[in-house]
């Protein structure tokens, strides 16, 4: 059992120092698992060295000793993460309130404003709890 402790010790030091795993790294680990599980697909074979150059920019990141560009790295990727995931989050709530609720973007400062529908075809008047801008916006 000592060795498997001397042998930790070993890893954490040379470990010490180092970037490490984040959530950009296990993401582009789970996409070569994914590309490399597709290269068996015989019109898809070329793309397994996709995966391997995945794979080896997944290692890099884990042992750069640069850890301020790894985490710019890292910080614009969960950037365009949130934007997907906003966007689908928006579409499915579309979907969800069509019947019962309108979606409106503001002119001013683009936050989606959700607005109960209206009986009667008219204009109203709808005001950006965000920036406080006040627009007209027809109801349809």
């Amino acid at each position: 059992m000592k060795w498997y402790q001397n042998l930790a010790y070993k890893f954490v030091s040379f470990m010490q120092g180092r970037y490490g795993s984040d959530e950009l790294s296990r993401f582009l680990s789970i996409s070569a698992i994914i590309i490399m599980i597709l290269s068996y697909i015989k019109p898809l074979r070329s793309i397994s060295i996709f995966s391997l150059v995945l794979i080896g920019l997944s290692i890099f990141r884990t042992l750069s000793k640069n850890i301020y560009k790894r985490k710019a790295e890292r910080d614009k990727y969960l950037k365009i993460k949130f934007m997907v995931k906003d966007f689908f989050t928006l579409n499915k709530n579309k979907i969800r309130d069509r019947k019962t609720h309108r979606y409106y973007k503001c002119p001013n400062c683009k936050a989606n404003l959700r607005i109960p529908k209206q009986n009667k075809k008219k204009k109203i008047m709808i005001t950006c709890p965000k920036c406080k801008n006040q627009f007209t916006q027809k109801v349809h």
